[in-house]
């Protein structure tokens, strides 16, 4: 590996939008962009949604199509100088299919059978059927492997003080507000499928992730030289940072879903009434939400699976409408009628409604927007702002009666099962609506043995998403960047949701690419 060339700075400086979490794939509260420098998955998701070889360098599939046979590429160590072999990465596979403390094994792997090695060059994975979903478990960031045998060592510091993967980048030092990483002696991945650095450009010999939580604090950093790449600059300033030649910018649609839980164990307020859940629905106008809260950078939606992401269908999205005086009227009819101070009254009680969200600047001001919007309806919607992300989930698992959140994953049916099937944890869900209909179309999905019929039970999860809101979607975001123009390499995959840092170079003299918008937009 040729890291000569090492330019103006030694350290590549990168300014992210929230606190990181312990890079630990199992205990982690979310997944950074951290650990896809630290760790690799076993197949890396393509441009094209088919499968790469990353840490698997090769694989056959039975004529039954339900075992898998995985070659590793030869001589893969961790960091600490373990070998990455077969046995080592089964045991990381089935520690992050099973977790720690677990009463289900995580649902990506629902159709897995059993994960075994079978020499030291060889993983294969049994499932219990013929399905089009094993790749999705397998390339996934809670799927990243690690070294369970260090890791077993001391569960409460790996991913603090030490985190031991086969990524291009060794950790150096963690904290919530800022860590480092070393290019690892120990990778040997220079030859990935995707990674288009030539052999005479140098991989960044440092990095440093910064968390800089307020946006146009992140921006003036960015402006004056502190941060060299910056994911989610404000989305008001993106035109006049795509027009400053000292800068590259990139912009693509986002397979996350922004949206609001009712929690249908609260009777008292009505929200195990659909008729309450689509006055909530049709009362809020989210083409300005876009508009106001994202300055146009994202899409409103009405239905669970964001636009542009595979098995999308439209039929929701055309359909949606905001509708004020229908809201009403269904609020008239499920016995809600207007009372004291503007509110919604039955039963003596108000529609004063509690709403847990993460402390985010999007996300809060997306909730506050909602609030406005619904308080002429009659609902008075409290903001709680929590710390994301370990907090939240904990906020949200004690059952209050609303939240607004945002799921991020490159598979969108595959994240729906977590977040919407009666089997997820908690149980039900964090919005404690069972619709075992959807429970029955997501088992179809997962056991489609072809992509013809993955795509019918799609549609129907879809269908009756939009029938029966468990959650009521609102806009999906643009995925946002900018970097200066001695870089190169550094931009988010929606496939991978973070850059794949062995792509990242200095230019070393190049002409910028600045056209990176023209490959991206849609």
């Amino acid at each position: 590996m040729n890291n000569s060339r090492i330019g103006r700075s030694a350290v590549l400086r990168e300014g992210f939008e929230y606190l990181f979490s312990r890079v630990d794939p199992v205990a982690g509260a979310h997944i950074d962009p951290v650990a896809t420098a630290v760790y690799e998955t076993l197949v890396a998701k393509g441009p094209d949604g088919e499968a790469l070889p990353f840490l698997a360098e090769s694989w056959t599939v039975s004529a039954e199509r339900t075992e898998w046979r995985f070659r590793l590429r030869p001589g893969v160590h961790f960091h600490s100088g373990a070998a990455c072999d077969a046995v080592a990465v089964v045991r990381a596979l089935e520690r992050c299919r099973w977790g720690d403390a677990r009463t289900r094994q995580m649902q990506y792997f629902d159709p897995v059978d059993t994960i075994t090695d079978d020499g030291p060059q060889t993983v294969v994975v049994r499932t219990h059927y013929p399905t089009t979903r094993l790749m999705q478990a397998l390339w996934g960031t809670h799927s990243l492997i690690f070294n369970e045998a260090l890791r077993a060592r001391d569960v409460s510091a790996y991913g603090e003080t030490v985190a031991d993967g086969t990524g291009p980048y060794r950790l150096g030092s963690w904290s919530p507000g800022r860590v480092t990483a070393a290019l690892a002696p120990t990778y040997s991945g220079t030859a990935l499928p995707f990674v288009s650095r030539g052999s005479s450009q140098a991989m960044m010999p440092r990095i440093e992730w910064t968390a800089v939580r307020d946006e146009v604090e992140r921006l003036a950093m960015l402006r004056s030289g502190k941060l060299d790449c910056l994911h989610a600059p404000p989305a008001s300033a993106y035109e006049e940072l795509a027009a400053d030649t000292r800068f590259v910018t990139g912009r693509a649609p986002q397979p996350s879903s922004i949206y609001l839980g009712l929690n249908w164990a609260r009777r008292d307020l009505g929200f195990d009434d659909l008729r309450v859940r689509r006055a909530v629905s049709i009362a809020i106008d989210r083409e300005r939400l876009v508009k106001s809260v994202l300055h146009g950078h994202g899409a409103p939606t009405w239905g669970v699976v964001p636009p542009g992401s595979e098995f999308y269908d439209d039929a929701a999205d055309r359909a949606g409408r905001c509708d004020p005086k229908g809201a009403a009227e269904l609020l008239d009819a499920a016995g809600w009628v207007p009372g004291a101070d503007g509110l919604r009254w039955r039963n003596g009680v108000a529609l004063q409604v509690e709403c847990v969200v993460q402390d985010d600047s999007v996300l809060e001001a997306v909730a506050r927007a909602v609030a406005v919007q619904l308080r002429p309806l009659g609902i008075a919607l409290e903001i709680e702002a929590v710390e994301p992300f370990a907090s939240f989930y904990a906020r949200i698992s004690q059952g209050p009666a609303s939240f607004l959140s945002k799921w991020l994953w490159p598979d969108p049916i595959d994240a729906l099962v977590g977040f919407l099937s009666t089997g997820c944890q908690p149980r039900p869900n964090w919005q404690r609506a069972s619709v075992p209909r959807l429970d029955l179309c997501f088992d179809r999905f997962r056991c489609a043995p072809t992509r013809t019929e993955a795509a019918a039970a799609a549609r129907d999860v879809q269908a009756i998403a939009v029938e029966t809101l468990p959650t009521i979607p609102l806009l999906s975001p643009h995925d946002l960047w900018v970097h200066r123009s001695d870089v190169s390499g550094w931009r988010p995959a929606p496939e991978n949701l973070y850059p794949f840092y062995q792509d990242v170079v200095l230019n070393g003299g190049l002409e910028p690419q600045r056209r990176l918008d023209a490959l991206h937009d849609t």
